[in-house]
């Protein structure tokens, strides 16, 4: 085998695949575009999904590529295991519906094999297969000669690629095996037949046969247009090349290892000799270096591509993976901001290939030593505070767990890798269901999210109180300016712009719990602000942005107004979300369990767990049991005691994301519901006036999301909105009916519109309008598609009297040109024919406004020799457009 630079290994790649008329696509971004369906590009195929799906035409139908990806599932086994990577080069060939398996598995044995390539031994390569692919072991054996004891069939879990609907096939691998000395138990080739977990066999290559169409329901049917998908890593292509032990030893990595030894001088050092003979707490060391090692490619190319570190979706994988890096640092001896000093080996590795990088390396480090500028800021005290934790209870909570992520900026998996070192446990369920709650919050409008994280700094420095008297008051007249800032500048005064400005005192709730913000004016002597939100600060101050209008300074008494009607309505909202909360886990049981909320003046919604389904009937008795609890104006209770007290004696439930202090808040409605919560309510349920489930969606893994109304005026205005809906849709389709009855007429839809029409509203019987509408709805599509077959029939009529003539294979044929069939009536006329005449091909072709229509039908017994789909595709003097079979083939056409 030759010994190969990664840059060398890529290059013969692409060469190889170019020499095979194999088209040579370039790398694209990590960020996917136009699928939502990714958060980063994971695979050398996921850039390709539009060729292979038909939305495009790929440049050729056979391409090949070397294309970085991302995979952050199991973040955790990188640096653990000897080729998990957070980021991966694949490199890839592709065939849309060229070449398949024979062809496949030939260029990849020639590309390894040969001496010309890669001239890899032969003998220590090994095959597995389907083992319902009885083509791929023939091609494997009788054509390329593999041995029977170096090919091995696998089941559906190991060789058979599927992702539910769609696409899908068998595949086959490739592996290298690395000698008896990577075997300590010398398992051999048991190690392959059974699929167990290696450092001998390294899978190198994986050619996935896409011949299956699997219709989400596990049947499966053949391809019309059969794919090749092919992967093989480029970092263990370089391990097996180069002779390492694991993927980090190769000159992608290693560059970067060897600058951070010496960044830790003598203290921590790398050692190769540690995988023949393990030792605990070198392994330790030598993770750490991996660790870091695979973060700072990641990142780097990441932030290349346009992502930076922040609180959701890429933004916080990148935040992880700088944040993960820093603590691993740490245990090698690195107290500093140190990873962005890693840029440059980076560069240096990946740079030929990737010369954009160089480019862009100014942002990345900034974007980077920023970031981490930021992390250690807070680092040193959450480790002190987990530590505390961990020696004071032998656990981490979920509360807890929850205070370190948000306060400290630990992930939730620095908490769990700290607390495995330690031998005790994390509640991860509780942590992911106070998470899920934040991401609610997040996804709920507050625009200025990122502004905020950037002012981080800012906010460290922010010292002063601020008491909330919003639970007594929505007026407070003399509250005090204590602190003003624009942007990430603290000011003095704001004058005629929009700023920032916490009160000594506020009525002002800001948003959190799933409570929305209050909104209204704060009124100086020298100007107005107007407050169109309210977020919480560090030191859970409340912080107002304010459109100013004047001059708003540094000390003024002012005068802060909320808006009544706002708080009045949220209020009634956000009491309503305890009712049905109640209400579900009543009538549903205490599986129920909130993961989170939202509620403001126009309605609320509750995201909640449950096991299973739930049906109308359930929901109808839910909505009915919040009406009772509603019209027993229930008065609500207020009760400020120990967390213990809470729950012992109020029953208290806890589902939200604040951390909860020594004293918590309980607000209680009878014996109905009783929950921890800082937020505004209701003096008691009959406030609430009215309710109604205006839906319920399933949010996938058991959780769903249920939204509701409060209030006459709203859930009257829902209403009147359902029933003029209900009510337009009807007059649209009687309009429909008009238009398509002429001659024929339906007394039956008549009469049921004049009911429709004069149907009384009335809220207890919108099911009942809403049924009859859709019953009215069925009934004009069934007239619809009667008037459409009695007009089809009228037009086939000219065609009854069609007589085939011969064509020059001496075969019965019917030609029909028309110019006023669409292809529905078009198929109509061809099953007519091929009916009345027993061996008859038909061509059939029309003109309409809708286009140009072409079928293709062969009789039964001339398929086999004159497939309708091949007479499709070499119509003379028209190109088609369309597919088929050798029964039926259809299209458009142009001359």
């Amino acid at each position: 085998m030759k010994k190969l630079s990664s840059n060398e290994i890529r290059q013969m790649w692409i060469d190889f695949f170019q020499s095979k008329e194999h088209h040579f696509l370039a790398p694209v971004s990590l960020i996917p575009v136009e699928d939502p369906s990714l958060l980063w590009i994971n695979s050398g195929v996921a850039t390709l999904k539009p060729y292979f799906d038909g939305r495009k035409t790929p440049p050729s139908p056979r391409l090949t590529n070397s294309q970085k990806s991302i995979r952050t599932n199991d973040i955790e086994n990188v640096g653990v295991t000897a080729r998990h990577q957070t980021m991966f080069e694949m490199l890839g060939n592709f065939s849309i519906g060229d070449y398949f398996k024979k062809e496949a598995i030939e260029f990849g044995w020639e590309l390894l094999t040969s001496e010309k390539w890669f001239a890899m031994d032969p003998e220590k390569l090994y095959i597995t297969v389907f083992n319902e692919d009885e083509e791929a072991y023939k091609i494997w054996t009788e054509i390329i000669g593999i041995k029977p004891d170096h090919i091995f069939k696998g089941g559906r879990d190991t060789n058979f690629w599927d992702v539910g609907q769609g696409p899908c096939g068998p595949n086959t691998e490739i592996f290298y095996d690395r000698g008896i000395e990577w075997d300590p138990q010398n398992l051999g080739t048991k190690l392959l037949a059974e699929d167990m977990e290696n450092d001998r066999y390294i899978e190198i290559w994986n050619i996935v046969f896409s011949q299956f169409n699997n219709d989400g329901h596990n049947n499966y049917t053949e391809l019309p247009r059969k794919n090749i998908d092919t992967g093989a890593g480029l970092e263990r292509v370089a391990s097996l090349c180069q002779n390492t032990p694991t993927n980090f030893e190769t000159d992608i990595f290693w560059p970067t290892i060897q600058a951070i030894e010496k960044m830790v001088g003598g203290n921590f050092q790398y050692s190769m000799e540690n995988y023949p003979n393990p030792n605990p707490k070198q392994t330790r060391i030598n993770t750490a270096f991996k660790v870091i090692a695979d973060h700072i490619r990641a990142v780097t190319f990441a932030i290349a591509d346009g992502v930076f570190p922040g609180n959701k979706d890429r933004g916080y994988i990148i935040r992880r993976l700088i944040r993960r890096s820093s603590i691993y640092g740490r245990e090698l001896g690195i107290n500093h901001t140190f990873l962005y000093q890693l840029v440059d080996q980076v560069i240096a590795s990946m740079g030929q290939f990737y010369p954009y990088l160089a480019t862009k390396k100014a942002i990345i480090v900034e974007t980077i030593k920023n970031e981490e500028t930021k992390f250690l800021q807070t680092l040193s005290k959450g480790f002190d505070l987990l530590e505390e934790m961990i020696k004071k209870e032998g656990k981490v909570s979920a509360e807890n767990a929850m205070l370190l992520f948000e306060s400290f900026g630990f992930p939730i998996e620095q908490s769990m890798e700290i607390a495995r070192n330690n031998n005790v446990e994390v509640d991860l369920q509780g942590f992911e269901a106070l998470l899920n709650q934040a991401k609610e919050k997040a996804r709920s409008g507050r625009k200025e999210l990122k502004a905020w994280d950037n002012q981080n700094e800012l906010f460290t420095k922010m010292h002063v109180d601020s008491e909330f008297t919003g639970w007594q008051e929505m007026t407070h007249k003399d509250s005090k300016i204590v602190f003003m800032f624009i942007d990430d500048q603290q000011v003095d005064e704001i004058t005629d712009t929009t700023g920032y400005i916490i009160l000594d005192k506020t009525p002002f709730y800001a948003e959190k719990g799933g409570q929305a913000a209050d909104h209204g004016t704060i009124q100086g002597l020298k100007g107005m602000g107007v407050v169109d939100d309210v977020q919480q600060g560090p030191l859970g101050q409340n912080i107002h942005r304010v459109n100013v209008e004047g001059t708003l300074s540094m000390h003024d008494l002012v005068e802060a107004n909320v808006d009544q009607e706002k708080r009045i309505y949220t209020m009634k909202n956000h009491s309503g979300t305890h009712m049905i909360h109640a209400a579900l886990r009543e009538v549903l049981g205490d599986l129920v369990m909130q993961s989170g909320s939202y509620n403001d003046e126009f309605g609320l919604r509750m995201d909640f767990t449950f096991n299973r389904n739930i049906t109308p009937e359930e929901l109808i008795t839910t909505q009915n049991l919040v009406l009772k609890k509603i019209k027993a104006a229930i008065k609500r209770e207020v009760h400020f005691v120990s967390m213990q007290e809470a729950v012992d004696k109020y029953h208290a439930l806890a589902f939200f994301t604040e951390k909860y202090d020594e004293i918590v808040r309980v607000v209680q409605f009878g014996d109905f519901s009783s929950e921890l919560c800082g937020g505004t309510h209701v003096e008691n349920t009959q406030v609430i006036e009215d309710f109604v489930i205006t839906g319920i969606e399933s949010k996938g893994s058991g959780v769903f999301r249920i939204k509701c109304l409060t209030s006459f005026k709203t859930v009257a205005q829902y209403y009147e909105q359902q029933w003029s809906e209900q009510l337009e849709n009807a007059r649209g389709l009687m309009n429909k009916y008009h238009q398509l009855k002429g001659s024929e007429t339906a007394a039956e839809i008549e009469a049921m519109f004049e009911l429709i029409e004069n149907f009384k509203m009335d809220r207890q019987q919108i099911q009942e309008f809403k049924n009859m509408v859709w019953e009215f709805q069925q009934k004009v599509y069934f007239f619809e598609k009667q008037v459409a077959l009695k007009n089809s029939n009228l037009k086939l009529a000219a065609y009854q009297n069609l007589e085939p003539s011969i064509n020059e294979n001496g075969i019965q044929q019917i030609k029909v040109y028309a110019n006023d069939l669409n292809m529905q009536e078009l198929k109509m006329l061809a099953d007519q024919l091929r009916n009345q005449f027993a061996e008859v091909i038909i061509i059939l072709m029309s003109e309409s406004e809708q286009g140009n229509f072409i079928i293709v039908a062969v009789s039964e017994t001339l398929q086999d020799k004159y497939p309708a789909i091949d007479l499709f595709k070499n119509m003379p003097g028209i190109k088609t457009q369309g597919g088929g079979n050798k029964h039926l083939a259809q299209g458009k056409f142009n001359k």
